[in-house]
């Protein structure tokens, strides 16, 4: 096995991703924008495990100023799970071991910490990342908020102009902890202002496609193959190539009814059906409107599904006084 180090995102590594299935009890899904997303990542590091010229692991970090982020960490589907043939395990044991060199070696070159997001019934997952030595630092949630039908909506617009909001955003996240604005800076931007031209509220939007393999529920995988031909539901999930927005920032200060708006607006401007909001609990906003806004369908359906923050090397202990900030571009 030989393992290489680089900064250049390299078609082989594209194709091992893109064959790659996320997600194991509950949810299971692919990224379909990943081709695309790949190249968007922040000061990209990649390790890639090879053997016969294949790839058949790899881990790929955004190093950024505060810590290293687990971008990407996949294994070739003969090695995700457990064997009970002795060669297998020596073999796998091999893998964890080239890995295990990748995080002592950035760690020799820079004293950050590590971090990754991890869903909470990936059992496999957080597994695995308590052998490289990652343990809960805190969580955050996954909501849901959809429409069957988006009426139209005066006064949001989008907006390109990043220092118009800058100031703003700056005040409201910049305490948060692990804040960066490296994506959420980049246009465009979903302004709510009132008739004077004044922003009363913003928010800044990813939109993301993926593959639904199978959704949470003991009967998820069912409903993957009966979905198209359900009336309503149809509309809000479409299981082969389900298109949907993530917010990276909300204007802070906003009402629950504010906030339905904008979400509506969003989605009218789009053109698609459903937000999935990647949030901490003690977050601002989301404490805030979390029991009143009106979130919709697909809401009752999945509920709240909860995302474990995983640290290796933490420099200090999570505080609700400082939110985990949650970036979407981290999570899709």
């Amino acid at each position: 096995m030989v393992l290489e180090e680089s900064d250049v995102i390299t078609e082989d590594l594209i194709t091992f991703l893109e064959g790659t299935e996320l997600g194991t009890n509950g949810t299971k899904y692919t990224h379909l924008d990943l081709r695309k997303r790949i190249f968007e990542a922040d000061h990209p590091t990649s390790f890639s495990l090879k053997r016969n010229q294949r790839i058949i692991a790899n881990v790929t970090f955004c190093v950024r100023d505060f810590a290293f982020y687990v971008r990407y960490f996949a294994f070739h589907s003969r090695f995700q799970s457990d064997s009970r043939s002795q060669r297998k395990r020596n073999v796998r044991s091999g893998l964890e071991q080239s890995i295990e060199g990748v995080f002592k070696k950035l760690e020799d070159q820079k004293e950050l910490p590590f971090y990754a997001y991890i869903d909470a019934d990936n059992s496999r997952s957080q597994h695995m990342s308590s052998r490289f030595g990652f343990s809960p630092y805190t969580g955050i949630v996954s909501r849901t908020f959809s429409r069957l039908y988006i009426p139209k909506t005066n006064g949001i617009s989008f907006s390109s102009d990043w220092d118009e909001i800058a100031e703003r955003v700056k005040k409201e996240y910049g305490h948060y902890d692990g804040y960066f604005n490296n994506h959420v800076q980049k246009p465009p931007f979903v302004l709510l202002k009132d008739m004077h031209g004044t922003i009363e509220a913003y928010a800044k939007f990813t939109l993301v496609k993926w593959k639904f393999h199978r959704l949470p529920g003991p009967f998820g995988g069912l409903l993957v193959s009966i979905l198209p031909y359900i009336p309503f539901l149809r509309r809000l999930i479409k299981p082969k190539a389900h298109f949907f927005l993530c917010p990276d920032i909300v204007s802070h200060g906003i009402d629950s009814k504010q906030l339905e708006r904008l979400f509506s607006a969003a989605l009218a401007l789009y053109k698609v059906n459903s937000i999935i909001w990647f949030v901490d609990p003690n977050d601002t906003v989301y404490d805030k409107v979390k029991d009143n806004l009106r979130w919709g369908l697909l809401d009752r359906i999945i509920g709240t599904k909860k995302v474990n923050v995983m640290v290796r090397n933490a420099k200090r202990p999570y505080s609700s006084k400082t939110p985990f900030f949650v970036n979407s571009f981290d999570l899709i």
